[in-house]
């Protein structure tokens, strides 16, 4: 049912209000009629209510019908208005038209009233729709999309000036041509097809589809276009609107989102994210890592809490951790012995952090779960390895040293009592011998051990200082390094004492060695011979030497304590072809811990 339409006639003739009010409303459908006899008491009205139009007489008293349009302008009310006069002239409807009325009828019988009825529907109609149309014109300039229409035969007809500046092109260039001229052949023929939906019977009235405008210059830009047909009575049909949305931002955040999910589903960690504002903070995504870590399946994950990963033998401290620090709202990370769907235990790193909305509430919590049984187990067996080396120390201080001792005592005493100083010489210098290799042996098993509390020194004075404790004869040592390392000064002082006394052993005493930086870490060059190729190999292993009566633990012990602090050895050959003992990864890497 269409509005009713509310109707202010003046008059001074109340006969002539009474007549057109009973045509008015047999002419129009739904119609209020409010009559007044004179323009001062309407001005009046309309201060009180809003007319639909406004229907009056020419000669009034105390002003005629064209100053009452005057009046009514000034208060800025645009509402249609019919000059209806019995006075009726060529002039006066000039000036009436030139003043901008909507309508002029002289006064006359029945058929004239019809008219002016049927002019007054007309003029609410085109009002209304009018006044629509600058509503949403409004509201289409304040969001500043662009707009376009095209006739029925393919044509821009109409592009507002965000149209313009989207493609590029200036609106003359736009008007008059096709969308061939900001489209590809794909794009006009989905537009097309598009329309012949909106077109057909049981199509929509609007379409929503994607479409990538090509402007004058530049890359094609993503766009959305949400397209209408312009309204048409009968079969013929007068051409299409639509209204562009600039989706550039949305696709690059939905791009960027894939690329962060695909991140998420294909990570090298299970990945949990949990929901706690549901009732025992479900887990509400599960990654393919986690799929295949756990044996369950998405389906079987999703929905429950991931306590269900747990079982008998898992440690309910590391569990009560997890607890206090989702109530904390703080992150953390515990080793939990947790249990596959085939009943197959496995232990895993849980590490847990919350994630907060822009007030600062926690809306959810991440997981990130690691497999780190084979770490466990090279652990476990790691410390049995070292309760063994503890054990064959106890041993060798223990068991071998005194009974070394003693003979050391023995033989001492028969050479002395014997005279035979030849023999038991050689005896005492092969149990001296012995004695080293026991030291040496011992100083290997502690060297292993990892550094679990460097400190920072600076490298120069380690090598001064290892230098004075050596018996280096007529050597001589140069330091170029201003490096200072993190480590343990001790072992450190260890390494560079090994490495100058073997130059010396290898060498001679007139040997010259020196100490400098590497981007990552230090070299020790002497001036000699070089390596031997036939132990280049297998230089650092225990028990290996290229010199008579080294026990060749020496370079096991400088392997042993740069891999402790975590770093690397190699040794190569200097510029000058002397041995050259380069240490890597200084600094760069955290020790080891057992």
């Amino acid at each position: 049912m269409p509005a009713a339409i509310d109707v202010l006639h003046v008059d001074d003739d109340p006969s002539v209000l009474d007549l057109a009010e009973a045509y008015f409303e047999r002419e129009l459908d739904a119609v209020a009629v409010t009559s007044v006899t004179d323009p001062e008491t309407a001005l009046d009205r309309l201060d009180e209510r809003q007319f639909d139009c406004i229907v009056s007489d020419y000669d009034m008293p105390p002003m005629d019908g064209l100053e009452f349009f005057e009046a009514l302008r000034e208060r800025h009310q645009k509402v249609p208005f019919v000059l209806y006069t019995g006075k009726g002239s060529e002039e006066i409807a000039s000036q009436a038209l030139n003043a901008g009325v909507t309508g002029y009828f002289q006064k006359g019988g029945p058929e004239q009233l019809r008219r002016l009825a049927n002019r007054v529907d007309q003029a609410v109609d085109e009002y209304r729709t009018k006044e629509i149309a600058e509503r949403y014109s409004t509201v289409i300039e304040a969001l500043g999309y662009p707009v376009y229409v095209v006739d029925g035969t393919g044509v821009f007809r109409f592009v507002n000036e965000p149209f313009a500046e989207l493609t590029g092109y200036d609106r003359e260039e736009i008007i008059g041509s096709k969308p061939e001229l900001i489209k590809d052949d794909a794009a006009v023929k989905e537009a097309e097809d598009r329309l012949g939906t909106i077109l057909s019977d049981d199509g929509p009235d609007v379409q929503h589809f994607g479409v990538d405008i090509v402007p004058k210059e530049g890359e094609p830009v993503p766009c959305r276009d949400h397209m209408a047909a312009l309204p048409y009575d009968g079969e013929c049909f007068e051409g299409s609107v639509g209204i562009l949305r600039d989706v550039s931002d949305e696709r690059e955040r939905r791009e960027e989102l894939e690329t962060k999910t695909r991140a998420l589903d294909e990570a090298p960690v299970g990945i949990t994210i949990t929901d706690p504002e549901q009732e025992d903070n479900p887990m509400v995504y599960v990654n393919d890592r986690f799929v295949e870590m756990t044996g369950y399946d998405r389906e079987e994950s999703i929905g429950v809490n991931c306590r269900f990963l747990q079982g008998p033998d898992t440690e309910e401290a590391s569990v009560q951790q997890l607890h206090d620090a989702i109530d904390a709202e703080e992150p953390t990370s515990v080793e939990l012995l947790n249990y596959r769907k085939d009943g197959t235990e496995f232990w895993n790193r849980v590490s847990i952090a919350p994630i907060s909305d822009a007030d600062g509430t926690v809306t959810h919590w991440v997981g990130f779960q690691e497999d780190i049984t084979a770490f466990k187990d090279r652990e476990a067996a790691l410390e049995r390895q070292n309760d063994r080396l503890d054990s064959f120390a106890s041993i060798v201080s223990h068991d071998l040293r005194n009974p070394l001792n003693v003979a050391q005592g023995r033989v001492q005493l028969a050479r002395e009592a014997s005279g035979d100083a030849e023999n038991l010489d050689a005896a005492l210098a092969a149990l001296d011998r012995m004695e080293s290799i026991v030291e040496r042996t011992l100083a290997l098993a502690r060297e292993g051990e990892t550094v679990g509390d460097p400190k920072h020194v600076d490298l120069a004075d380690v090598v001064v200082d290892s230098w004075s404790t050596v018996d280096t004869g007529e050597a001589t040592l140069s330091v170029e390094t201003d490096r200072e390392v993190l480590a343990d000064p001790d072992r450190l002082r260890n390494l560079f004492e090994n490495l100058m006394r073997n130059a010396v052993d290898h060498v001679g005493e007139d040997v010259s060695i020196r100490v400098g930086d590497l981007p990552d870490g230090f070299f020790v060059e002497d001036d000699g011979p070089g390596i031997d190729p036939e132990i280049a190999g297998s230089i650092f292993d225990p028990g290996e030497s290229g010199a008579a009566g080294n026990t060749g633990f020496g370079l096991a012990i400088v392997k042993e304590i740069a891999t402790a602090h975590g770093w690397t050895v190699e040794a190569t050959t200097a510029e000058n072809g002397g041995a050259r003992f380069e240490v890597r990864g200084v600094d760069k890497r955290t020790p080891a811990t057992t």
